[in-house]
Formats: structure tokens, C-alpha cells, sequence
């Protein structure tokens, strides 16, 4: 009778191991993925920093700008050193999978259709974002009419004049597809 109650009792999985997260996030090349990640943030970063210096920067501040980048994409990439992110990681997947989808995750990885998807997985989603763009612009373009909207009924109901309005930030622009691949 101890034996069918055993038998019937839910089975624990086992945690995966610290070694076993490593092994998973080599197999699915960590290394390149924070790469592509760094230089889809990159390209944005030198936009934005040259927006907000405008036209009339001379050579010197350019150069300077271009340093300052510099430094700050080193201190994103020291961020995300795997020696830095590892902890987390162990923790987020130690607590999600149990050690056998680990080790079915590392064996897929670990396959030439595997490592095909992850050679590909950057392009599908650059892809995927670049397709999304449209309907992100028209969900914000609508979130900002409504808003405008109900808060124009708010204040005049209070027989108030409406204040200018926060517009809601223009969707991201999408990360540029991975060539080659």
C-alpha cells in the first residue's frame, strides 16, 4: 500500500544545477546573443546622442561624443558579462525548468537544427519587430487621440481649460536583422 500511495504521490522534479544552466546558456551562445543585442542598442544610442547634440558639433565633439559612446556601450557590455548575469540567470531557469527540460533544452541546442534556430532567431525577430512597427504606431497614434480625448471631457467638465499633454513616446524603431545567416 506504501508503494501505490508513493506511486500515485505527484513526482518532484529535480532542480537543474548551476552546471547545467551554464552548459544550457553555451549551447544556445550566450556570447553571441549579448553581441547582437549590443549592437542593436548601439546603433540607437549614437541616434539619440546626435539628435540631442543637434547640427553644429565641430570634428573635436564629435570625436568626444563618439568616446563617450564608447564608454557607455563598455559599461553595457561589463554589465552583461556573463560572469555579471550568471547568478540570475541560474536563478530565473533553476526556477522554471526542472533539471530534464534543462538537459532536453542543452540536447536541442546542442543539435544542427538548434543551432540553425538560433543562428536565425535574431533575424526572425528583428524581422517580426520591423513588421510590427505599423500596428505599434497606430495603437499609439490611438492611445494618444483617446487620452487627449478624455482628459479634454475631465477638464472641461470641471469647466477647467485642459493642460498641454504628455504625449506617449513614438514606438521603438526596430532592431536592425542580422545579415549573413
Amino acid at each position: 500500500m506504501l508503494s501505490t500511495a508513493l506511486c500515485a504521490a505527484p513526482a518532484f522534479a529535480a532542480r537543474p544545477s548551476d552546471a547545467q544552466i551554464d552548459q544550457l546558456m553555451h549551447s544556445m551562445n550566450y556570447e553571441r546573443m549579448k553581441g547582437e543585442m549590443l549592437k542593436q542598442m548601439r546603433e540607437p544610442a549614437e541616434m539619440m546622442a546626435m539628435a540631442e547634440a543637434g547640427d553644429g558639433l565641430s570634428d573635436k565633439q564629435r570625436e568626444a561624443l563618439a568616446r563617450s559612446l564608447a564608454r557607455q556601450m563598455s559599461m553595457v557590455e561589463e554589465m552583461l558579462d556573463w560572469k555579471a548575469v550568471a547568478p540570475i540567470y541560474r536563478k530565473v531557469y533553476g526556477e522554471t525548468f526542472d533539471a530534464a527540460e534543462v538537459q532536453a533544452l542543452i540536447d536541442f541546442y546542442g543539435s544542427p537544427a538548434g543551432r540553425s534556430i538560433m543562428e536565425k532567431m535574431p533575424l526572425a525577430i528583428g524581422r517580426t519587430m520591423q513588421e510590427l512597427q505599423p500596428l505599434m504606431k497606430t495603437m499609439f497614434e490611438r492611445m494618444q487621440r483617446e487620452l487627449r480625448d478624455e482628459v479634454k471631457d475631465i477638464v472641461d467638465g470641471d469647466g477647467k481649460t485642459a493642460p498641454a499633454l504628455y504625449a506617449p513616446p513614438a514606438p521603438p524603431s526596430p532592431p536592425q536583422p542580422a545579415t549573413g545567416g
